[in-house]
């Protein structure tokens, strides 16, 4: 459960990065520029990092589900979202490589970062909200 809380958290930081670059240029111009040095820091190196981070847990999610013990909202919320996110990257990159295209589908991979990591944020919500002593 340790690792799926540290993959779940980093995992969804680099996603904040990702989304701190492409918001404002969608609420601004409602274009993303694909150009300059802010997409490299903020969406290429949280994409590359966040990715395996999301199989790392899917992986350690799928294992805490199966365990009784560990089962639970949040780490079913956290194992969904990783593994959703791992799916959309495996077929954003299948449809590039296995299909005629052009190589330009792979500019949606952040995308399916973003799409997972909803539900990994709200089991980290939810686990945060759990642990957390009520105030008396």
């Amino acid at each position: 459960m340790k690792m799926l809380l540290a993959v779940s958290i980093v995992s969804v930081l680099c996603t904040v990065a990702v989304l701190i670059y492409v918001v404002p240029q969608l609420v601004v111009s409602g274009v993303v520029e694909v150009g300059g040095r802010g997409l490299e820091l903020l969406v290429v190196l949280p994409t590359l990092v966040g990715l395996p981070c999301s199989f790392a847990g899917a992986i350690v999610g799928t294992a805490c589900v199966l365990r009784r013990r560990t089962r639970g909202t949040a780490t079913v919320l956290m194992t969904f979202g990783q593994v959703s996110t791992v799916a959309l990257a495996v077929a954003i990159v299948v449809w590039a490589f296995g299909f005629a295209s052009t190589g330009w589908e792979l500019v949606a991979l952040p995308a399916a970062l973003i799409v997972g990591q909803v539900m990994v944020a709200a089991g980290l919500l939810v686990a945060r909200t759990s642990r957390s002593p009520s105030p008396t």
